[in-house]
């Protein structure tokens, strides 16, 4: 309770109030003390002058002169004088009248020659002739006044008790020259004791102080009241009105400003109060309303969230029932929902589709492109055709009535589940990493298309690579390689080379999850600009694959014929599609046996899949890197003998088969056939 008193603004501003009035107060009684003590000095000092020029007029000139010359005329003289003066002491009501010379080099010499005491005193007179050496500077100051500086009058008031070594008390002391022949002759003195001063200034300072306060207490009552109907209840009303306010949050049954009846700073506060208390009214509700319809729009986002995400295959492994790859992928938005999608999906029952993608832009925008996109890539990839055809067909799907001008980078690959080949189209989008065994992570860089949506009827290019047994496939979103710190450093597709190579963990899962830490501890606190997305593959091969290797020599053409014809015979492979494939493998690895390690020698090894489609050989050496799908084909309508030597085994082996895909990777010769089973 004492403590909000003491903060109360009233009691505050009255306490400086009282403390501004009290010390003015003291300033004017000190100041008004010593004009009444400067007047009583004056007064007394004046009483004195006139005591002293009074005595003055009984000092004549032969008086004065006598005292070498005439002693006896100047002790009778001087008894005449001492009469007089004791008369005039007495009825001037003074304490002392006394006639001096002051010698020496600072006047310090002081020779009485007449001492004339009040007959009330009780001290004796000094006899003349006496001598004191002065050393009080009060006086040393009035005799150097006189004596040098020639004033004619010299005032001074003296301030100190009563003794036995002095006459007078508090007095004032005024001395005059007196001349003899032009010249100072002596100092005339009279001291008057100022008994009375004390006694008014002490009912001065009483009067001067009961005046004090009673003003004081009449400004401090009468500023009170006036404080208190001006400024007090004003602030108590606004007060007690904001506190009501803040609980309350309702308009006043009476306006602030009718119940503040004053014209000033505090009357246009109770107005503007009212004003801003109108004015959050509407805010709160407007706010409100807002707050509402934002709930709504993140419970419908929440809802686009989860539409998305579970437009996304999410359930890993994907395909349980599939060892010949492991997939796994992860979506991380920047907002609410992304552009970023990935997808994967079997076309049939040997080839995977693979996708990844970045829609332009951000938000549900770019959220509601890539649902389109997702869709359409999805169905026309379904219906069968390469990736460059797909990605030519989506596009001019997506050009039509897209004036928004969105567009979308894709990379789609379809893997061949029998071999490992991959057939891709990279639509702008970020190069893929791939991992072979016992190698390191390197990006397959190849020359891009546009993006997709960026312009009707464009070709798109296509790239064909092969996958072996435990080789990687990394995908990712410019989200990963663009991913910045608080320091504006991009995490860049170097780092995240590193980061691939650093990870010894074999897992597609522990992969991509891996790598989205090293990008969280790149970026720090710094917020995520872009969504983040990520498709890991590790291919396997297929489970019923089976190889042989052998020296690179003709020799071992037999057992490498009868390896094929045992797969073949397993199958019941018809005779005319055996017959196909023994020639084609006769062929090539003859041709192997023959050029890849001349004049050397080395392995080859050959694998064979089977499945219910299709029958895939392939054939790896380490030999001369060697393309003979670049050599071109013969014409066969020549006569043999126009036509040129060599090249006619392998244009067998292209006609006889439904494909044939070659590779040179880490030092080997990789050649691969297929023949389907059914036409």
């Amino acid at each position: 309770m004492f403590r909000k008193i003491k903060n109360s603004i009233a009691v505050q501003i009255i306490s400086g109030v009282v403390f501004v009035l009290v010390i003015l107060s003291g300033i004017f009684c000190i100041i008004g003390y010593y004009e009444f003590t400067r007047t009583i000095e004056s007064q007394y000092a004046d009483s004195a002058y006139h005591t002293a020029r009074t005595a003055a007029l009984y000092l004549t000139p032969d008086f004065l002169r006598n005292q070498k010359n005439n002693p006896r005329e100047w002790q009778m003289q001087y008894q005449n004088i001492c009469r007089e003066w004791s008369k005039l002491v007495d009825t001037q009501d003074a304490t002392l009248i006394y006639l001096f010379t002051a010698e020496g080099n600072n006047h310090e010499d002081v020779v009485f020659l007449i001492n004339v005491l009040n007959s009330s005193s009780q001290f004796p007179a000094f006899n003349s002739g006496f001598y004191l050496k002065q050393t009080d500077g009060r006086y040393l100051a009035a005799f150097k006044a006189i004596y040098d500086d020639k004033q004619s009058r010299y005032n001074m008031a003296v301030y100190r008790p009563k003794t036995e070594e002095f006459v007078s008390g508090n007095h004032v002391t005024v001395m005059i020259p007196i001349y003899l022949q032009g010249k100072i002759f002596a100092i005339l003195g009279v001291e008057r004791e100022m008994a009375e001063l004390t006694r008014l200034r002490e009912n001065y300072i009483k009067q001067i102080i009961t005046a004090a306060a009673i003003l004081l207490l009449i400004v401090i009552v009468s500023y009170g009241f006036y404080l208190n109907r001006k400024l007090i209840v004003p602030i108590k009303t606004i007060t007690n009105e904001t506190i009501r306010f803040a609980h309350e949050n309702t308009q006043p049954q009476v306006s602030l400003g009718f119940e503040v009846k004053i014209n000033n700073e505090i009357g246009q506060l109770a107005k503007m109060i009212d004003v801003m208390e109108k004015d959050i009214i509407t805010y709160i509700k407007n706010l409100t309303k807002i707050t509402q319809e934002k709930e709504q729009i993140r419970a419908e986002l929440d809802v686009a969230t989860q539409i998305q995400a579970d437009m996304l295959p999410r359930i890993f492994p994907p395909f349980p029932d599939r060892k010949e790859f492991d997939i796994y992928a992860s979506m991380t938005p920047a907002k609410e929902v992304g552009g970023d999608f990935y997808d994967f999906f079997m076309i049939d029952d040997n080839h995977l589709a693979l996708v990844i993608a970045d829609v332009s832009g951000k938000g549900v925008p770019a959220a509601l492109f890539m649902v389109i996109a997702k869709t359409l890539i999805k169905n026309r990839a379904l219906t069968g055709g390469t990736p460059s055809e797909i990605l030519h067909d989506v596009n001019n799907q997506l050009c039509e009535g897209n004036e928004a001008d969105l567009f979308v980078t894709v990379w789609l690959g379809i893997l061949e589940i029998s071999t490992g080949k991959i057939t891709a189209s990279n639509a702008g989008h970020e190069y893929p990493a791939i991992k072979h065994v016992n190698s390191s992570y390197e990006l397959y860089k190849t020359k891009q298309s546009p993006a997709v949506a960026t312009m009707e009827g464009l070709k798109f290019r296509q790239t064909e690579f092969n996958l072996m047994p435990g080789d990687y496939l990394y995908l990712y979103t410019d989200g990963v390689a663009e991913a910045t710190n608080i320091h504006e450093e991009l995490f860049g597709t170097g780092r995240m080379i590193d980061a691939l190579n650093n990870i010894h963990d074999d897992s597609v899962s522990e992969i991509i999850n891996e790598m989205k830490k090293a990008v969280d501890d790149f970026t720090g606190e710094a917020p995520q600009f872009d969504d983040v997305t990520m498709i890991c593959v590790k291919y396997y091969g297929c489970e019923n694959m089976k190889e042989l290797r052998v020296d690179a020599e003709i020799e071992n053409l037999d057992s490498v014929m009868s390896f094929i014809d045992e797969e073949l015979e397993k199958i019941e492979c018809p005779i005319k599609i055996q017959t196909q494939i023994d020639l084609s493998v006769e062929e090539i690895f003859v041709n192997i046996a023959h050029y890849a390690y001349k004049p050397n020698h080395g392995e080859a090894l050959i694998r064979i899949s089977v499945n219910n489609e299709s029958i895939v050989i392939t054939f790896i050496d380490s030999g001369i890197p060697y393309n003979p799908l670049e050599k071109p084909d013969p014409d066969i309508k020549l006569n043999a003998e126009e036509r040129q030597i060599g090249g006619l085994g392998i244009y067998l082996v292209k006609k006889n088969m439904d494909d044939v895909f070659y590779e040179y990777k880490e030092g080997k010769n990789i050649l691969i056939i297929k023949k389907n089973l059914h036409e």
